[in-house]
C-alpha cells in the first residue's frame, strides 16, 4: 500500500481527508460506471497488453484481455506465451559502485543475537554466524548452518552438499515461478512495520517477533510479503549506501520468517509513495510536475544502486526469498500519461538486469514486478514484462481493494449486489471480470499473478459482509490460479484502517471467522456461486 495510517494516524500530504491503510489507488467515481481494479478509471479501449502496439483489427486487452489485441508479454502480437519481449530503451546500467564498504554487505556485523536466537548481525549462537560468515556447527538450515560449516549467507562454501533447500544458503530450486505460485496456499503482509519510514514501531505496531510469524504459519499462510521502506536509511549519492543496522534488522526479520516455514517477498515500498514528502524518491515527475529525462535518470540511478546492494547482500539466500521491484508507483488516481507506463516498465527492466547480475542465487531468483500503481486495468493496458535471461522466473503483482469505499474506507458497510446499501459497482460480477482479465492477459500466457495486497476493513456489526467479501474475492482469485496476499497492517478496532487479522502482541486471531473463510476459499473445492451470502 502506498499510504498507511495506524495508531498514531499518519497522513500523506495529499490524502488528508482519507483515512487509508496505505493501499493501492482507488476511486468511487469510475468512468463508464465501472472502476478500475485497485482504483482509478478504467484504461481506455484499444490499449495493448504489456505496452505493445494494438493489432490493426482492434480489440481492447484492457477491456477483455484478448490475446489477439496486443502483444503477448511484450513479444508476439498473436498472443504467444512469452516471458520477455523487446527491451525498453534507456535501460539502467548495472555497473558502478556496488556496495562501497557498507559493513552490512559482507562486512563485520554489529553483534547481538537476533530475535529468537537467530544470529543475523554477528552475535554468537549454537548455529554460528551465518550472516557475517562464521562457521556453523549445527545451526538451523533456515539461518544458514547445515552442520557442514561455511558461509551460507554471503555465498561461501557450504560443504560438499551445501545448505538444504529451505535455508538461506541453498541452491535455488529449478521450479518455475508458475509452479511456485501454484504451490502456495495464501499469503500475508507484514504491513506497517518495516515499511514505516521512521522505524519499525513508529506506526503503532510492536517489534516483529518469531512468535508472530509462527502464528501466521500455523494459521495456514505459507508466504509473507515484508514491505520495507529504505528512504530514510540511505546515504547520499552516488552510492546511496544502506544503513548497516537497518539492513541487519531487515535480514534478521527475513531469516526468522524463513525459519517459521514462510517464503518471503521483500520490496521497495513507500520509497515510491505519491507525494510522501521526505520519503518518496521513486517519482514519475520532477519537482515542477514534468516528466523529464533528467528525473528519470536520477531515479533509475538510485533505484539500481539500492537494488544492487540488496541483491549482493541477499545473494546466498535461496529460492524462498523473492524480490519485488517496487510498490504502487503513481501520480494521482486519474488515467496515467502514456509516459508513466514507459517509466514503470523501464524500472522493472533495470530491476531484473541488476538482480540477475548480482551473483550467488540471483540469476535464478523468482522476481515480482508490478504494473502502473498495481492497478488491474492499467496493468493490462500498459505493462510490458521485462526481458529476463532466466526463463520462467517472473511474477506479476497487482492489488485489489474494490470498491474502496467499502473495503478500505469503511464508508459503506455492506457488500454484494443483493445487499442493502452496497456500492453501485465493485460487486460479485466485477470481481470475476477483473480476475478473468488477469488470467487471460497474463496467467494463461505464461506469467503467473499474485494479488500482492487485498482485504477489507473490520466493521463491527457488519461482520458477515466482510466474511462474504473476503471469501468471495479469495475464492475467485484462487480458482483462476491467482495467489492473494492479505494486507494486514495490524490495525484493530473498526472502520477505516482496521485491516488487522492477528493481534501482534498476544498472537491471537482478531477475527477467527474471517480467517476461517479465507482458508476455506483457498483450500476447499466448491463453486464460487456456492459461497454463502451474508446474513444481515
Amino acid at each position: 500500500m502506498s499510504r498507511l495510517l495506524l495508531r498514531p494516524v499518519v497522513l500523506c500530504a495529499h490524502l488528508l481527508a482519507m483515512v487509508s491503510s496505505g493501499c493501492s489507488s482507488k476511486t468511487d467515481d469510475p468512468a463508464s460506471g465501472a472502476a478500475a481494479g485497485s482504483g482509478g478509471a478504467p484504461a481506455s479501449s484499444g490499449a495493448a497488453a504489456f505496452g505493445a502496439t494494438p493489432a490493426a483489427t482492434g480489440g481492447s486487452p484492457a477491456g477483455g484481455g484478448s490475446a489477439s489485441g496486443g502483444a503477448a508479454l511484450g513479444g508476439s502480437p498473436t498472443g504467444g506465451a512469452l516471458q520477455g519481449g523487446t527491451p525498453n530503451t534507456g535501460g539502467a546500467s548495472t555497473g558502478g559502485n556496488p556496495t562501497g564498504g557498507n559493513p552490512a554487505v559482507g562486512g563485520d556485523g554489529a553483534g547481538g543475537a537476533s530475535t529468537g536466537g537467530s544470529p543475523t548481525t554477528g552475535g554468537d549462537s549454537s548455529g554460528g554466524n551465518p550472516t557475517t560468515g562464521g562457521d556453523s556447527s549445527g545451526g538451523s538450515p533456515t539461518t544458514g548452518g547445515d552442520g557442514t560449516g561455511g558461509n551460507p549467507t554471503t555465498g561461501g562454501d557450504g560443504g560438499s552438499t551445501g545448505t538444504p533447500e529451505g535455508g538461506t544458503g541453498g541452491v535455488v530450486a529449478a521450479e518455475t515461478s508458475a509452479d511456485l505460485v501454484a504451490g502456495w496456499t495464501l499469503g500475508w503482509n507484514l504491513g506497517n512495520s518495516l515499511d514505516a519510514p521512521e522505524g519499525e514501531t513508529t506506526w503503532g505496531n510492536p517489534t516483529v517477533t518469531r512468535e508472530l510469524f509462527e502464528t501466521v504459519a500455523e494459521a495456514g499462510f505459507d508466504v509473507v510479503r515484508i514491505p520495507v521502506t529504505w528512504s530514510l536509511h540511505l546515504g547520499a549519492g552516488p552510492d546511496y549506501l544502506i544503513d548497516a543496522e537497518f539492513l541487519d534488522r531487515v535480514t534478521e526479520v527475513v531469516e526468522v520468517a524463513l525459519d517459521s516455514s514462510l517464503d518471503v517477498i521483500i520490496n521497495l515500498h513507500h520509497d515510491g509513495a505519491d507525494a510522501y514528502d521526505g520519503v518518496e524518491w521513486i517519482t514519475l515527475n520532477d519537482a515542477s510536475g514534468a516528466v523529464t529525462n533528467a528525473n528519470n535518470t536520477a531515479v533509475r540511478v538510485q533505484f539500481v544502486a539500492v537494488w544492487r546492494q540488496l541483491a549482493s547482500h541477499f545473494a546466498g539466500f535461496d529460492s524462498r526469498l523473492l524480490f519485488e521491484s517496487m510498490n504502487e508507483i503513481h501520480d494521482g488516481y486519474d488515467a496515467p500519461e502514456p509516459a508513466y507506463y514507459d517509466i514503470i516498465n523501464d524500472l522493472n527492466q533495470a530491476f531484473v538486469d541488476t538482480v540477475r547480475a548480482g551473483g550467488g542465487n540471483n540469476p535464478e531468483r523468482h522476481l515480482v514486478v508490478p504494473g502502473y500503481n498495481t492497478n488491474i486495468d492499467y496493468t493490462v493496458a500498459g505493462f510490458q514484462a521485462p526481458v529476463d535471461p532466466t526463463p520462467s522466473r517472473l511474477i506479476l503483482s497487482v492489488h485489489y481493494y474494490d470498491p474502496w469505499d467499502y473495503a478500505g474506507a469503511g464508508n459503506t458497510h455492506t457488500w454484494g449486489a443483493a445487499s442493502p446499501g452496497s456500492d453501485s459497482w465493485g460487486q460479485e460480477d466485477y470481481v470475476a471480470s477483473q480476475f478473468d482479465k488477469l488470467k487471460s492477459s497474463f496467467g494463461d500466457r505464461g506469467l503467473p499473478v499474485v494479488i500482492g495486497e487485498y482485504g477489507a476493513v473490520q466493521q463491527d456489526g457488519y461482520d458477515d459482509y466482510r466474511r462474504y467479501f473476503m471469501e468471495y474475492v479469495t475464492k475467485a482469485a484462487v480458482d483462476r490460479g491467482i495467489l492473494p496476499i492479505y494486507w494486514d497492517n495490524g490495525g484493530e478496532g473498526t472502520g477505516g484502517d482496521a485491516f488487522g487479522l492477528f493481534d501482534r502482541s498476544s498472537y491471537s486471531s482478531l477475527h477467527p471467522s474471517i480467517l476461517e473463510a479465507m482458508m476455506r476459499a483457498a483450500t476447499e473445492s466448491y463453486a464460487l456461486a456456492d459461497v454463502a451470502p451474508p446474513s444481515p
